[in-house]
């Protein structure tokens, strides 16, 4: 080796940076058709100026700063291909994206009585189905049976919960079946049975086992939840990963374009820790959880939290962001609540007319909310997250700062938005599709602008998080997000790792 390039490696490693070794073949053939001390000096200058600091100089840092200084580097990109040009991992295989439900298409209600007693009787069939399905309470008789046993005779049957009603240390539950209709007592004498009722809400289909008292009341003695089995999840046969991002907010004055952008070079190979960039060679799909952009008159006020207050020119730039993933990503859309698409859940996918130059920005797979997608073997739920707040409005004892046990809940309730007619606006259509039918492998939400990751009973919980900072809407509400975090999922082991851009 020359003392040119003995003396060019060690100011390298004075600026603490390692050197690749692919990067270390574009500097020495580039450095033929030009001086290399200014090479060196413009790559230490643009590995500089990236966040977060990279831990060493990678082939691409080369060839941007072989750019910067005007050096033609196609002998490099034609013969090798870079880090930006040399096929990575997640390139060269095929995608296996199915999609497995889907309301798009689907949707249509008139809001008449008709609609919401179809609505609630089909909920009623799905969760009934499921508690028909397992061992412990697939021989549910009705409320009537109950009610007919006689002073302390016992029944056993499943039911829409009515109402709910707390006085002093007893709760009072009205339920219904097809038939009948009864107020279920439930005392601290039985403190299992007593906290699983203080975390029922109205319009959720339970199981009940209850003694029939002297008089009209029927006393619980055990209260069941659909819930999902413990079970085996699904695993892919190599390792491949699925980044998860919601709730980017385009168009908000405290939309995190850097960290964003971050995110963007990531995945292109430019930054981060060699074993970051290992995972971004590998990542073949992209989720995005609702809330691409800010929207507009999404709540009180909003107009003085935007930056752009025009929906059209939110999505223009969004595209901006989008067409930037890599072309062999796979990249899966779904609404929120702040995106151009009805409010009511379920959502349709966003209509071509606001979300057109999304679209024409590269293949989006656009889906409703919620949605159902199979990657490499692996199931997978999305939902934007919406209802979140009404949970945890509703539910004792959880809290927005832990997203997993919120969504714990609704895989024990096996439904999305367990109560009707709160903040969450739900359309009566003919089909409940907020049941949690088929358990989910990975259960992927946002909304809350928390990021969080857990396991329960097989089924891997992800919380997406978000690219907004705290708005004024949220300091008067005393939300405080924690943004800036992409989680990945490897669809081999399920593992989840949380990547932090800020």
């Amino acid at each position: 080796m020359s003392e040119e390039r003995k003396r060019a490696i060690g100011t390298i490693l004075e600026a603490g940076f390692q050197m690749e070794s692919e990067a270390f073949k574009a500097l020495m053939e580039i450095s033929a058709a030009t001086q290399l001390d200014p090479l060196v000096k413009e790559v230490l200058r643009v590995a500089g100026s990236v966040e977060p600091r990279p831990a060493s100089i990678s082939r691409d840092l080369v060839l941007r700063a072989a750019e910067h200084l005007d050096i033609s580097g196609r002998n490099v990109e034609t013969e090798h291909a870079g880090l930006g040009h040399r096929r990575r991992f997640a390139e060269d295989l095929e995608s296996e994206l199915e999609v497995l439900a889907d309301p798009t298409g689907k949707l249509g209600t008139a809001g008449a009585f008709d609609d919401f007693l179809h609505y609630f009787r089909n909920r009623f069939d799905k969760m009934s189905l499921i508690f028909r399905q397992r061992m412990d309470t697939r021989n549910a008789g009705t409320i009537s049976d109950a009610l007919s046993g006689g002073s302390n005779g016992r029944g056993r049957f499943i039911c829409m919960v009515l109402d709910k009603r707390e006085k002093g240390d007893r709760i009072f539950l009205t339920v219904d079946d097809y038939e009948d209709e009864a107020t279920v007592l439930v005392g601290r004498q039985n403190p299992t049975v007593y906290e699983m009722a203080r975390k029922i809400v109205r319009d959720q289909v339970i199981f009940i086992q209850a003694r029939k008292s002297a008089g009209p009341l029927l006393i619980a003695e055990s209260i069941v939840l659909p819930e999902i089995p413990d079970r085996k999840p699904g695993h892919a046969s190599e390792e491949i990963y699925a980044a998860l991002i919601s709730d980017v907010h385009v168009g908000s004055k405290v939309f995190l374009e850097d960290e964003f952008r971050r995110v963007l070079s990531w995945l292109k190979g430019e930054i981060g820790t060699p074993n970051q960039r290992e995972i971004a060679e590998r990542v073949k799909y992209i989720l995005i959880g609702g809330d691409l952009v800010d929207g507009i008159g999404v709540y009180p006020r909003q107009e003085v939290d935007l930056a752009v207050p025009d929906i059209y020119e939110q999505y223009r730039l969004a595209a901006k962001f989008v067409s930037e993933i890599p072309e062999y990503v796979e990249v899966v859309l779904i609404p929120g609540n702040h995106d151009a698409v009805r409010q009511a859940l379920p959502q349709p996918a966003i209509p071509k007319d606001f979300a057109g130059p999304v679209y024409d920005s590269r293949k989006i797979v656009s889906l409703g909310d919620p949605a159902e997608v199979r990657l490499h073997g692996v199931n997978f739920l999305l939902y934007h997250g919406t209802s979140l707040m009404d949970i945890l409005s509703g539910v004792p004892g959880l809290d927005y700062q832990r997203p997993v046990e919120v969504m714990e809940y609704q895989l024990k309730a096996r439904h999305l938005s367990p109560e009707y007619g709160k903040m969450t606006p739900i359309g009566p259509e003919q089909e409940d599709f907020l049941v949690v039918e088929r358990v989910p492998d990975v259960f992927t939400s946002g909304h809350i602008h928390v990021s969080g990751a857990g396991v329960y009973r097989g089924t891997t919980i992800v919380n997406s998080g978000a690219w907004q900072g705290q708005t004024d809407y949220q300091k008067r509400m005393g939300l405080v997000p924690k943004p800036g975090i992409l989680p990945v999922v490897n669809l081999k082991t399920l593992d989840v790792k949380m990547i932090n851009f800020q």
